[in-house]
């Protein structure tokens, strides 16, 4: 093993870290498979997950450029239904704001891009209060070392 963090590890942890210091008042964190118990759990929430990674061996010789996706569900409420549709657009956009065109300072890694979003208000049958969640998709470049797909 050439390098002693790959990848999707470095960009992973760079963006749980960022979206922690960027949205202090968000509890955030990764790889969660439980869902977000909106009315026993402390919100907003954010959860970082990753997704699928693709490598391109063409487009520098000698080096492999990866297209790392990840996702990050957010979780909100309010006082009623437009105040709980109101906080999941405000953290989502808050989101956003903290990842879109960051460039995380982790060797090999490049800018972040957002790639969507879905959103869902819970039902009165899955919530006892007004709450939702969004999925918002992102990428991020890295670029790997000659010997393999490592940050550093």
């Amino acid at each position: 093993m050439s390098g002693s963090v790959p990848l999707r590890e470095a960009a992973l942890a760079a963006v749980a870290d960022r979206l922690a210091a960027e949205l202090s008042d968000a509890v955030v964190e990764r790889a969660r498979r439980a869902p977000v118990d909106t009315d026993a759990e402390a919100l907003p929430h954010l959860v970082v997950r990753g997704d699928d990674l693709e490598a391109d061996e063409t487009a520098e010789p000698g080096r492999t450029h990866y297209r790392i996706g990840f996702g990050v569900s957010g979780f909100a409420a309010g006082t009623t239904d437009l105040a709980a549709e109101q906080a999941l657009s405000l953290l989502h956009a808050r989101t956003v704001a903290a990842l879109a065109g960051w460039t995380p300072a982790a060797p090999g890694l490049g800018d972040v891009a957002e790639a969507g979003a879905e959103f869902r208000l819970y039902d009165a049958d899955e919530s006892a209060q007004p709450a939702g969640e969004f999925l918002a998709r992102f990428t991020i470049l890295a670029i790997g070392q000659p010997s393999g797909p490592w940050s550093s």
